[in-house]
């Protein structure tokens, strides 16, 4: 890719936006996302492309009309052609590539799912049809104990058994663990990175990736910047964005990259099912992130057809399995024994299971398993209907719990002229959940 192979409109948001090296300082920041997105706005309501802006007739009017952006930094900062074209050169010449909004290849997901905040720029190196894929985001800290690696790497598998692409953030830690265990099983990665984009790309560990198209690698930032917080934190959202659902690994309480992605993730409107991974050890971060909307990560996922087995488990409530979500949710409370991990056979590909299930003490007691599910709910006297919108279950199914409830002196119903309700027996005492 040249100067000569970038749209006209795709230069002048690279302009505006981009950042080209230390010999780019002219005094003028280049626009943010937000600043950009007005600057958008004002074009579309004068009927204009990004490309108009390169008109030196056009650009008269800034002084004239532009309101969101001072017209000295915007001219300022369209004058950087000579600095982009060097920046440019040297980009290509490291295998990398440029994508902007206006490009017809720029990944529909993002534009979808961020709508106005995607971003006006993506670096990447590698098969750039990969964004389009979806796939599975998993994420989770850098510094994790030998049960998550061996979780991440599993994951990493199981998704590419299941035909499903991975998407990371290419960090140490559960990023490169989940990449690592989805190449060696012959699936296609995503790295969203937060820095160093162009030594990663001519890095060993990736060469071989980028070159057989089992990897793309892609930034928001500019490819020779260095690490800083505010990226890592800030790119998280772009990872989900090119998924179709995701998997938290590991995850520190309220703080770190991977708890400020969930939440937000979790918290945005039509956000992607976001599934965590439970047991005993996992941080808290994992059992609170369940407490904001985290699917509990169905026990038998991996050991099956884990975009199946996902796509069943974020279905609605009326088709969704009822034994797997209720029984992933008590794991998350300690209350039975975490999966196994193990390394796959290399006799078969039929052998070929990465994750084998604890024995069949797994489902030992539905009832006993959901009974402290009902507890929690009831806060205070609830009616069935809206029992089954709290736990998402079958109504048939809660009203045989609720029976047996009932009947072993935990739960009463409370009879009105109107409704029937049902409520803890002795509400003061706390029943034990393990």
């Amino acid at each position: 890719m040249t100067t000569e192979q970038i749209t006209e409109n795709a230069k002048a948001i690279l302009l505006l936006c981009g950042r080209f090296g230390a010999g780019d300082d002219i005094g003028a920041q280049p626009l943010n996302i937000k600043e950009y997105d007005e600057v958008a706005a004002w074009l579309v309501s004068k009927k204009w492309w990004p490309a108009d802006l390169l008109n030196e007739e056009h650009q008269g009017a800034l002084s004239d009309a532009f309101a969101p952006v001072g017209p000295a930094r915007m001219k300022a900062l369209l004058a950087r052609g000579a600095s982009m074209a060097i920046a440019i050169e040297k980009w290509v010449n490291k295998g990398l590539w440029v994508l902007c909004r206006s490009d017809e290849a720029y990944p529909h997901k993002l534009k979808q799912h961020l709508k106005r905040c995607a971003p006006p720029i993506l670096y990447g190196a590698g098969d750039r049809s990969l964004l389009s894929k979806g796939g599975l985001a998993v994420v989770g800290s850098r510094h994790i104990d030998a049960e998550a690696e061996a979780f991440a790497r599993a994951v990493g598998r199981s998704a590419a058994q299941s035909g499903m692409q991975l998407i990371s953030g290419a960090a140490r830690g559960v990023d490169e663990t989940a990449m690592h265990g989805a190449f060696e099983e012959g699936g296609t990665v995503i790295g969203v990175m937060a820095d160093s984009l162009l030594r990663a790309a001519v890095s060993g560990k990736y060469r071989e990736g980028i070159r057989s198209g089992q990897l793309v690698l892609i930034s928001t930032y500019n490819p020779e910047a260095g690490f800083n917080v505010g990226n890592a934190m800030g790119r998280n959202k772009y990872i989900y964005a090119l998924a179709d659902f995701a998997v938290v690994v590991s995850s520190d309480y309220q703080e770190g990259g991977t708890w400020a992605g969930a939440d937000e993730e979790l918290r945005r409107k039509s956000g992607r099912p976001v599934f965590i991974r439970t047991g005993p050890n996992v941080p808290k971060g994992n059992t609170e992130l369940l407490r904001i909307g985290g699917i509990p990560l169905p026990a038998e996922a991996m050991s099956a057809n884990l975009n199946k087995a996902l796509q069943s488990a974020s279905a609605p409530a009326e088709t969704a399995p009822v034994m797997s979500e209720s029984v992933e949710q008590a794991q998350s409370k300690n209350e039975i024994p975490p999966p196994t991990y193990m390394e796959p056979s290399t006799t078969s590909s039929e052998e070929r299971m990465v994750v084998r299930e604890t024995p069949a003490s797994l489902l030992a007691s539905v009832y006993d398993t959901v009974k402290p599910l009902i507890v929690n709910a009831l806060d205070k006297p609830r009616k069935v209907d809206e029992l089954v919108i709290i736990l998402k279950v079958r109504k048939a199914q809660l009203q045989d719990w609720l029976k047996h409830m009932v009947k072993d002196g935990v739960v009463e119903e409370q009879t009105t002229r109107k409704a029937k309700n049902f409520a803890l027996r002795k509400p003061e005492e706390e029943l034990k959940l393990s």
